[in-house]
């Protein structure tokens, strides 16, 4: 027992070693929270003798999960990583595979991905021809998981005083999904609790399954997720849950802070234990972000931290005002090569900024200081066109009823089969549109015959292949198709990059076979993909947004834009729950920092690239200004270069310049980091790092 307990101060021991009732763990930014359940699965197996396979452990990302379990793995020298330590959505997914007849669905069942939802939806629209501005596909996806993340179908009354069709749509919406045998990310989590409502063995089953449950971010949990809760641990006292009310930012996609607030009245007897010792920052940093959540108004007010630190004080923390958005993104840039000369690395800085459009500025202040960056956030590998096609089919072999796989692969490449044909094809529909082509056969021409018996070879070779190799079998599609003559006509500009990304698909799917998992489960991971997933391993400055950067930690953090109507934005001026809830993202913003913490804004800041509208700092920084130190900046180029750097590359035929500024048709602008002709590696605006070959550069 001495060794799991080893480390641990007095508070997190205590909450380890809590079983006489439910528990609910209030853990500030950096106190460990993490480190106190995964010593609690140790000392569940190791001292109370329950089984790795008996205790399910929830977390709020994939990362937190994917960490978590190699925590439990090395600790415990397993050879196979933990099979219940998941997100709620993975979690449910795994259920529903093995229970969904229960609830009229196929255990093949395909996850819909956002793409995949509004496609879906704008279909609908075309369909029941509807005004396409007001019925924007983005905006009904956003309606439709407000409905079912509140479990309330009563928000479509009022939509629809704007939106008359609004509920013809949601009905169809629901009844294409069931048809493909599909099921949208929101439906995964909704569908498990209709399963244990309307199937008490089935409650009972799973119930029986686990004598332990932990959940980590419980303050970002919805509706839907503590109803799952409630389900899984009965009436026992066997749950532990960790979350911090000051880190509740997601209301706005359905996260409900009373589940937190209202914890012990769901699960009687809780026992509260605070964790306030933080293990990440200095106690300046932690001054301020005291100063800032101490400000909270309501009911968060009784569940407010106040963290502290043996460490030392630490550096001031820096407030710097600029005159306009170019000098901000400037200034970061020039702070950043100062950090890196002093011996940081450029994976030990991020810069946090409250709104994504803010990211152009300082992306070109960083490609012009030759500084290597990573954005969070942006297009997933799993989003990318060449990616999904590579998916679609095996996706499509495995569910032949999901017809947004289908409708994506019939005709690529093009095969003939136009609106008319499908339409044809739909006619012979009865189990799955496998079926349905196979019976149109003998209706159709001879040439759109041998096409259609091709693709029908391809799905049979993969639903016989792709469990035993996964890899090999999307290797065999990406021949068969030919598809990188494909790529090759269809973009023209960038063609080797996706063929790039596709090999880094064969490499994923190599992966999964060493890791004895299915494509199914494969398929399953990617449509669940979330933000801080694509962070890579790279020695990269990280740009993102506050909401991306939750449970992440850097050495020294800038906080960008910090004006008000940005941070905080215009949308909470007139709404006292929105404004709470921007004070707890600075509150997440402050708390990311380990050693130094700059804030920044500009007293001008330019709409549309042209004017600049004058602004004003944000009302937050007013709360804080006897903690901060203000400095007035000495603006210095950043150009980034070297004295080497205008030397002419002899063996460059274009002769290009290191730094010098250059425009390729699909990257867009970029700066020349090194030449090895005939190529050249450049950091681009908005795509970071490349290495192109020269002649699809032209000098700007």
């Amino acid at each position: 027992m001495e060794d799991i307990l080893a480390g641990l101060n007095e508070e997190q021991k205590e909450a380890v070693l809590h079983f006489s009732s439910p528990l609910l763990v209030l853990a500030g930014a950096g106190s460990g929270k993490t480190r106190v359940i995964t010593h609690k699965i140790m000392f569940l197996i190791k001292e109370l003798g329950i089984p790795l396979d008996r205790i399910l452990a929830i977390t709020f990302t994939n990362k937190a999960a994917n960490e978590m379990k190699e925590r439990v793995k090395n600790y415990l020298n397993l050879s196979e990583e933990p099979q219940w330590v998941a997100t709620f959505h993975s979690f449910s997914a795994k259920v529903l595979r093995i229970e969904a007849k229960h609830i009229g669905f196929n255990r093949n069942f395909v996850i819909y991905d956002e793409e995949d939802s509004k496609k879906l939806l704008k279909e609908i629209v075309e369909k029941l021809n509807l005004d396409k501005d007001l019925y924007k596909p983005d905006r009904l996806k956003n309606i439709i998981s407000q409905i079912k993340q509140n479990l309330d179908e009563e928000v479509l009354d009022f939509y629809a005083m704007q939106m008359p069709h609004i509920k013809q749509i949601y009905n169809q919406y629901q009844e294409r999904l069931i048809f493909a045998n599909a099921m949208d990310f929101d439906d995964v989590l909704l569908n498990t609790v209709k399963l244990f409502n309307e199937n008490p063995e089935v409650k009972q089953k799973w119930q029986d399954k686990f004598d332990y449950i932990l959940v980590d971010e419980y303050q970002d949990t919805n509706k839907v997720q503590h109803e799952i809760l409630k389900h899984i641990v009965g009436n026992r006292d066997c749950i532990t849950v960790v979350g911090d009310p000051q880190q509740c930012i997601y209301t706005w996609r359905g996260a409900n802070p009373e589940n937190i607030l209202d914890f012990e009245k769901d699960f009687p007897n809780t026992k509260i234990i605070k964790l306030e010792r933080n293990y990440r920052s200095t106690q300046k940093i932690l001054n301020v972000a005291n100063k800032v959540i101490s400000a909270s108004k309501g009911r968060w007010k009784e569940k407010v931290l106040t963290l502290w630190t043996d460490k030392e004080e630490g550096e001031d923390i820096k407030l710097i005002a600029l005159e306009n958005d170019k000098q901000e993104a400037g200034l970061i840039a020039s702070q950043i090569k100062k950090f890196v000369n002093e011996g940081y690395e450029y994976k030990d800085i991020a810069i946090l900024i409250r709104m994504s459009f803010l990211s152009r500025n300082i992306e070109e202040a960083l490609v012009k200081a030759s500084i290597p960056y990573q954005i969070i956030g942006g297009v997933k590998f799993y989003e990318r066109a060449e990616i999904k096609d590579i998916l679609a089919y095996l996706r499509f072999a495995l569910n032949p009823k999901d017809i947004q796989a289908f409708k994506r692969i019939i005709n690529l490449p093009s095969r003939g089969i136009g609106n008319k044909t499908l339409n044809k094809i739909q006619t012979f529909y009865v189990e799955d549109w496998k079926q349905a082509l196979e019976d149109a056969l003998p209706s159709l021409s001879k040439k759109l015959q041998e096409s259609i018996n091709q693709f029908l070879e391809i799905i049979e070779y993969i639903q016989n292949n792709a469990d035993k190799s996964p890899a090999e079998t999307a290797k065999y599609v990406y021949d068969s198709i030919d598809y990188e003559n494909y790529l090759k006509s269809k973009y023209p500009k960038d063609w080797e990059d996706r063929v790039e990304n596709v090999k880094e698909l064969f490499n994923a799917l190599e992966e999964l076979e060493k890791r004895g998992k299915t494509l199914r489960e494969f398929l399953e991971e990617t449509s669940l993909q979330q933000a801080q997933d694509s962070i890579e391993e790279l020695n990269s400055v990280k740009v993102m947004t506050v909401h991306a950067s939750k449970g992440l930690e850097y050495n020294v953090v800038f906080v960008a834009g910090l004006e008000d109507g940005i941070f905080p934005s215009g949308r909470a001026f007139e709404d006292v729950e929105q404004m709470e809830e921007e004070r707890r993202l600075f509150y997440v913003a402050l708390t990311r920092a380990k050693e130094h913490l700059i804030l920044t804004f500009a007293k001008n800041r330019s709409s549309f690239g042209y004017n600049y509208n004058q602004t004003k700092p944000s009302r937050f920084l007013k709360d804080i200004k006897e903690y901060l130190k203000t400095l007035k900046p000495a603006i210095k180029s950043v150009s980034g270069k070297s004295k080497n750097h205008s030397n002419v590359s002899s063996s460059s035929s274009l002769d290009f310049k290191v730094g010098q500024i250059v425009k390729h048709d699909v990257f867009g602008k970029g700066v020349i980091k090194s030449l090895s002709p005939p190529k050249a590696k450049v950091i681009f605006e908005k795509a970071g790092e490349k290495e192109i070959l020269t002649k699809f550069l032209k000098v700007v």
